[in-house]
């Protein structure tokens, strides 16, 4: 439950805010960067974290309030997305030109800003003021070799998947079955093989019985054929799972997916 949120308007935002949000080198992770030097991946996909271009700005203001301020001061608003945005930027590019030996395979944002209606901005202007947030900081992963870049968003995003995909944003996760059956089938159908997702597993099939798994293994085996799909239980498995069901699971999962 939230009781209150100190970022209420333009004098919070100068006294607590702003200058908290400014580029420094020490955000640059050289130690990590030097663990990757010394021990590599070894078989493992290497990321990038990119940061979050609206998902903090909502932790800040709360969802009401992020939406008051936009109606209330919308030249306040469009600074605070810019402040994070360049803030995100300079991190991931003083990332990247600290380890120029080193190839990414993905980059990943988090933001967490949708439920199961729909996302907690309007999508017109999360893509006028978010968007080119995230084709700045795709475009200089590209230029790296980094063509996979994936984003945590919770819940039902179908409205936000046109401003990530055409903004170099492609590998959508975790994709919420849901009390809205989320699937990457009817999005691969929208958007080609431009979009690729993990995720969709309908992890309820716990608490019943092996048929249902079988049934559930069923139901992914056409999602995954059709390429850049990785099923899997999206969040914490319930706590009404079998443990004999799970490892049902895996095991079968394995035999049919390899």
């Amino acid at each position: 439950m939230e009781i209150d949120h100190l970022f209420k308007g333009r004098e919070d935002w100068e006294t607590h805010f702003k200058h908290r949000l400014q580029f420094s080198p020490d955000r640059v992770d050289l130690k990590g960067i030097e663990r990757i030097r010394k021990g590599g991946a070894g078989d493992q996909p290497l990321g990038v974290y990119c940061g979050s271009l609206f998902g903090q700005i909502r932790n800040m203001l709360g969802v009401e309030g992020a939406s008051y301020l936009y109606a209330d001061d919308e030249d306040l608003f469009a600074e605070v997305i810019d402040t994070v945005g360049e803030l995100c930027y300079r991190t991931l590019e003083a990332t990247l030109d600290a380890a120029p030996d080193i190839t990414f395979d993905f980059g990943h944002y988090w933001e967490d800003i949708c439920f199961k209606n729909g996302p907690l901005i309007v999508p017109r202007v999360f893509d006028e003021l978010v968007g080119p947030h995230y084709r700045r900081m795709t475009d200089l992963l590209a230029k790296r070799g980094t063509t996979i870049v994936s984003l945590d968003c919770d819940g039902c995003i179908d409205s936000l998947i046109p401003t990530w995909i055409n903004n170099g944003v492609n590998a959508m996760f975790p994709i919420e079955v849901g009390t809205w059956e989320a699937s990457i089938e009817p999005w691969r159908k929208r958007y080609g093989r431009s979009i690729i997702g993990i995720g969709g597993m309908n992890k309820v099939v716990f608490a019943h019985d092996r048929a249902a798994i079988d049934a559930e293994i069923e139901r992914l085996k056409p999602l995954v054929d059709l390429g850049g799909y990785l099923p899997c239980p999206d969040h914490r498995i319930p706590p009404d799972a079998e443990w004999d069901n799970v490892r049902y699971y895996c095991d079968r999962f394995r035999a049919v997916f390899g």
